[in-house]
């Protein structure tokens, strides 16, 4: 139980005054009382030798406001941690912070004034880093707050924070192994890549909230002239894009082999009122099934099969200098450029069935020119801005020309313009399509290829499929779909970003011969490198500083100048939140608190956390036995969005963002976090309507507070111990008592199975219609002369007593959700006996339990109601009385 014992205190004391119409103010009056017992230490100490269960909390970043999202999130972690304390289990709540990251760094560079990666260099990457290690807690005080107004409990005392040393350098334990696994390697890959922010993005970061955006693009068809013609009429491959910033790094044309292209002869365009074909025509090859939506009308002069086109060579659709850069992959040969190759990812199913090739921006153009060796050119560079000048802009343009220096998407106008002049524009429009941008400054992304660190998670995918079979997906279909699914098509995880304020990423490599070393921690780098600097940090510049002799030539090794992707920090808590495996009893403590038995993040996190932790727990699993074959946590409980009340998303654009705060003064926390959780399933969207809100205030919690403040004027008056000897047992007291203590029993019996079974919006109606339907409504409204009457008899004690046990049930199954108000009751029903949230979870006599007695009353019930129903439609008042009511059911039984 509790080893909290507060001074006795007087049996059924009212509630606070003002509990029903402000209840803020009585929810304050239980933090005080918290805080002045140590009440969740109390509790952590009272459960101290149970079973563990392991619950993980996802880490936030503390430089953005919480949100009412996060009262959603938090809510559902907490009713979960409350009730299996309440089963006995020990369950450690410890904090985390997510301090790494490309958001820290926009931030900082906000408040600096400064943008991009030069500025930042120019300010200096040592001063901005140690911004960025403050800016990090600007609301850390107004997390903690809400967290603590919301019930939330936390161990805020004893926190993992992700740039702190000892985590670093659990972290980079984890990379070092996955690196002499065989399961990391540099490469230049294309990637998703924001030129703003000057790094690539995983494939897990593309499945983030906003990520794709409907914008308008052009929708260019390019003829490629022939570089032999066969007549007069000039002839040329047609291919389109919607990607004209693209073309200059053009070096190959795609067909599929197997699909049939027209050699079509088409009229050339005419003024208006001029005659088709009066102009002359051309001869343009496409895909057989495009020819008409890309032609329009066409005579067809023969076809070939995609492999017969295949060597054919072609005019550079642009003449001029475009940089050329080292695939690494192979050696690229020249003579191979302009030609035309087999690609079995090309479709029909739009454009023409031929696909420009440009490998620096497309992962299926690369895979292209690495089979056949071809030459990278690259026009855009990083910074996703032009490295040389294509083409101008005509006098008086709308649009500026594309020159060394402009944004790839503001070059697309001029280039289509010069090709048009040049007779190699077909045809263009402009179209609205979803384009991706990068989720953390809106910036539109384009594919480049960049070098980067990956970690070989296509090695470990069949035994992530295994382990997701294994854990409980809540609800299942998001484990056995959209992770599943997400599973199943997994690509190696980039790793790396070409940033500042990050993990740095544990690799060495010696500047003559290549060779790779990847460090454990802070004890094996001082022993490779001799000695650490002068108040040594993990963080850039002062890792960089650190140099190791190579082992292999003796040359000098320097540490790769990415850091690492804040997604695998958090994925890393399970084990560096302990510093593992370099602190001292940290191996000891992460086989307690692995694998995680509970954790509950937003959907979106399945690209994210949850993928992460799955990933680095697949390795980990193996490299270490003891920590058993399983997935690396159990159960996944998965919430969805928040959005107002008439089903749009939240944002300041719109002015429908809620403020957690007002809607906690004016409601209350418990009657917030029911709403949030009672109102549907967890993983549903969910609408935050005031109107709503209030009516659980009012029907759940006024109809609870006027339940005991029944009871409780009535106890008081009579002086009722519920420990009285004279109290009758249940088998003896009347009727409708029993019925009310079988009701209670089976209560106890259901919300138990539902909130064990994670059923938290079912468990919550489930009391709601206790309370409201069967307690107030039936049962105190049918007994009320009981409670009246003057003399104290067995009568009265056994109203006083079931209406009593009911009301303690409720407070005990309601205490995990409605932390407060549970509080307030069980004070006053069981004064003296510490917090509710020590005590022990009620379970269900099943010696009380009449279900032939509850069956029955639920067939009056039924009936009430629908003589209520037929009093409304006749106009009959419900206080006027009827001669005679008739009952007819086809199960006599039943009556």
């Amino acid at each position: 139980m509790s080893d909290v014992t507060p001074a006795q205190a007087p049996r059924f004391e009212p509630l606070p005054a003002d509990f029903s119409g402000a209840p803020a103010a009585a929810e304050e009056s239980v933090l005080a009382l918290w805080r002045s017992e140590d009440t969740f230490a109390a509790v952590q100490r009272a459960r101290s030798g149970g079973e563990a269960f392991v619950f993980w909390e996802g880490p936030p970043t503390a430089n953005g406001k919480p949100g009412i999202h996060h009262v959603l999130a938090r809510t559902l972690k907490d009713t979960v941690c409350r009730w299996q304390s309440m089963l006995g289990k020990r369950v450690e709540r410890k904090a985390g912070w997510d301090t790494h990251g490309l958001p820290v760094e926009l931030e900082v560079e906000k408040q600096l004034k400064i943008s991009g990666k030069p500025q930042i260099e120019a300010y200096g990457v040592a001063q901005f880093n140690a911004k960025c290690r403050e800016s990090v807690w600007t609301y850390k005080d107004e997390w903690e707050r809400l967290s603590e107004r919301i019930g939330y409990w936390l161990d805020y005392a004893n926190p993992y924070v992700t740039y702190d040393a000892t985590y670093v350098d659990s972290v980079w334990y984890v990379l070092a192994r996955m690196h002499r696994a065989n399961l990391v390697y540099r490469g230049k890959k294309v990637l998703p890549f924001c030129g703003r922010c000057g790094t690539g993005l995983s494939s897990h970061e593309l499945g983030q909230p906003g990520v794709y955006k409907d914008i308008p693009d052009p929708s260019v068809y390019v003829r490629f002239v022939l570089a032999e013609q066969a007549g007069p009429e000039r002839e040329s491959l047609l291919a389109w894009t919607t990607t004209p910033w693209t073309l200059p790094s053009n070096v190959a044309l795609a067909v599929h082999p197997e699909r049939e292209y027209v050699r079509a002869r088409v009229a050339l365009p005419v003024p208006k009122g001029a005659a088709k074909g009066s102009a002359g025509h051309e001869i343009l090859w496409v895909a057989a099934e495009r020819a008409k939506a890309a032609l329009g009308e066409h005579e067809e002069l023969g076809r070939k099969r995609g492999s017969e086109l295949v060597g054919t060579a072609y005019v550079p659709v642009f003449d001029v200098a475009v940089p050329e850069v080292e695939p690494g992959a192979w050696k690229p040969d020249a003579a191979g450029s302009f030609k035309v190759y087999g690609a079995e990812y090309v479709t029909v199913e739009d454009g023409t069935g031929i696909v420009h090739q440009a490998p620096s921006y497309g992962a299926d153009d690369w895979e292209v020119a690495r089979r056949n060796r071809l030459v990278v050119r690259q026009a855009v560079g990083a910074e996703g801005r032009l490295l040389c000048d294509i083409a101008g802009a005509p006098e008086g343009a709308k649009f500026g020309p594309a020159v060394r220096g402009t944004f790839f998407k503001d070059a697309d106008k001029a280039l289509a313009k010069d090709l048009k002049n040049r007779g190699l524009m077909f045809k263009d429009s402009e179209e609205t399509h979803s384009y991706p941008h990068c989720w953390r400054c809106s910036t539109p992304l384009f594919y480049y290829a960049a070098p980067a660190w990956f970690v070989r998670t296509t090695a470990l995918k069949e035994r992530m499929l295994e382990q997701n079979r294994r854990i409980r997906w809540v609800p299942g279909e998001v484990g056995s779909a959209r992770f599943g699914e997400w599973l199943e098509n997994n690509v190696d995880w980039n790793i790396s970003r070409d940033r500042y304020w990050g993990t740095p990423l544990p690799f060495w490599t010696c500047g003559s011969c290549e060779h790779e070393r990847a460090v454990e921690g802070a004890g094996e780098l001082a022993r490779l490198s001799g000695k650490l600097p002068e108040g040594f940090d993990f963080h850039k510049p002062s890792v960089d500083t650190v140099t190791l002799p190579c082992e292999k030539c003796g040359g000098t090794m320097r540490r790769t100048n990415a850091v690492l992707d804040c997604w695998f920090d958090s994925g890393a808590m399970p084990y560096a939140q302990h510093g593992f495996p370099h602190v001292a009893g940290s191996a000891e403590k992460l086989r307690d608190q692995f694998p995680a038995s509970y954790i509950c993040e937003g959907l979106d996190q399945t690209r994210g956390w949850f993928y992460t932790l799955h990933a680095i727990g697949a390795f980990m699993t193996l490299e270490h036995p003891e920590l058993g074959a399983g997935p690396a946590y159990s159960t996944c409980l998965v919430n969805g969005l928040v959005l107002d009340k008439d089903g749009v998303k939240m944002s300041k654009r719109l002015g429908n963002i809620v403020n957690p705060w007002e809607a906690i003064a004016k409601h209350g926390v418990d009657a917030v976090r029911w709403y949030l959780v009672g109102s549907a399933a967890p993983w549903l969207p969910k609408r935050f309507d005031p109107a709503a809100l209030a009516d659980v205030q009012r029907g759940l919690f006024g109809t609870l507070a006027n339940s005991y403040r029944f009871f409780q004027e009535y106890a008081r008056i009579d002086r009722f111990d519920p420990a009285d000897v004279r109290i009758p047992l249940v088998a003896a007291r009347p009727e409708i008592d029993r019925w009310l203590v079988s009701r209670t029993q089976s209560l106890v019996a259901d919300v138990r199975r539902r909130f064990t079974d994670y059923d938290l919006a079912g468990g919550a109606r489930a009391i709601e219609t206790f309370v409201v339907d069967e307690l107030s409504n039936w049962y105190i409204r049918r007994n009320r002369r009981r409670f009246w009457k003057g003399e104290s008899g067995a009568d009265k004690l056994a109203a006083f007593a079931t209406l009593h046990g009911a009301l303690r049930a409720v407070s005990l199954l309601m205490a995990p959700l409605a932390p407060f108000t549970a509080e307030l009751l069980w004070r006053r029903l069981e004064p003296g006996r510490g917090s509710v949230h020590a005590q022990l979870a009620p379970v269900a006599d099943e010696r009380l339990l009449a279900p032939e007695l509850e069956r029955g009353v639920e067939v009056v019930q039924r009936v009430v109601t629908m003589g209520r129903a037929l009093r409304e439609k006749v106009g009959h008042k419900v206080r006027q009385p009827l001669r005679a009511l008739h009952v007819r059911s086809s199960d006599t039984s039943a009556l």
